[in-house]
């Protein structure tokens, strides 16, 4: 096991210039994800690690009428009653990502910056148009999470950036479909999860959108362009329509067991149909 020097800095600003300043930095805020990088049976860090749990800017949870900004080091245990997770599919979904012991120490930066799959949450913030702020020495930019995937939908991680806020637009969900699929998810598993989120406004369903994420991301924006705007309950033609749709991409992309996910999108689909608003 190598030594390296260890900093704890108090303020995003020192923090910064410490990114600035050392060359091969290791960030770490909960360090569940620690062991499950290295790639030998002995330890291997770089020869700087920089502490950032200490940072108030990155553990502060702030809440306008349009959006709620969560610092990426907050706790996956600090986000249980907050939005989205006020909802009763998204808060189990939470609890299941490990048990209090973790999620109080796991943190939202580390979760969605896990660069070998997408975990648990991924698909959850994806469906809700999550905006991911970045920092470098220089500036500060904004990007929407699938900036962390690339064409295929693999994980794509660019380095000298910090992930330093996560911003999701406050929105009503009317209909919330969460389903984890196959074994698990963390650390190396085949699991994935399934999610679709549905807004309804005067009978037409007014947003949707539906994202499956392990190993890969998947999103079929044109499919859900035929949804948007449609009336609410969905036509049969539509649903028809949707469902192939969904079957020739996942089958052309060759996305994990299509025939496990159709039934899944199918029953998400149905249970947009029974929402009542």
């Amino acid at each position: 096991m190598n030594l390296s020097e260890i900093h704890y800095p108090r303020t995003l600003q020192e923090l910064m210039l410490l990114l600035e300043r050392e060359r091969n930095v290791q960030i770490v805020a909960g360090g569940t994800t620690f062991g499950c990088i290295q790639t030998s049976r002995y330890l291997s860090f770089e020869p700087s690690i920089v502490y950032v749990h200490h940072i108030p800017e990155l553990r502060s949870i702030h809440k306008t009428e349009r959006m709620i900004s969560f610092g990426a080091a907050c706790t996956l245990n600090e986000l249980e009653h907050v939005y989205p997770f006020e909802h009763e599919q998204a808060k189990n979904l939470l609890h299941a990502i490990g048990t209090p012991a973790v999620r109080n120490i796991a943190t939202i930066g580390g979760h969605l910056m896990y660069e070998r799959r997408f975990l648990s949450l991924w698909a959850l913030l994806a469906c809700l148009d999550a905006e991911l702020e970045f920092r470098t020495a220089s500036k500060a930019s904004t990007k929407n999470i699938w900036y962390l995937a690339d064409e295929t939908g693999l994980p794509l991680l660019e380095p000298g950036r910090l992930l330093t806020r996560i911003r999701i637009p406050l929105q009503s969900i009317d209909h919330l479909f969460i389903q984890r699929i196959g074994g698990s998810v963390f650390p190396y598993g085949d699991g994935a999860c399934l999610v679709s989120a549905a807004t309804i406004d005067r009978r037409t369903i007014s947003n949707f959108k539906l994202v499956i994420a392990g190993a890969r991301a998947y999103r079929n924006y044109d499919a859900e362009q035929r949804i948007i705007a449609a009336p609410h309950p969905l036509p049969a033609r539509i649903m028809q329509t949707v469902m192939r749709m969904y079957a020739e991409s996942l089958r052309k992309t060759n996305f994990w067991n299509v025939e496990v996910l159709l039934p899944l999108i199918s029953e998400a689909l149905e249970g947009i149909q029974r929402s009542t608003v």
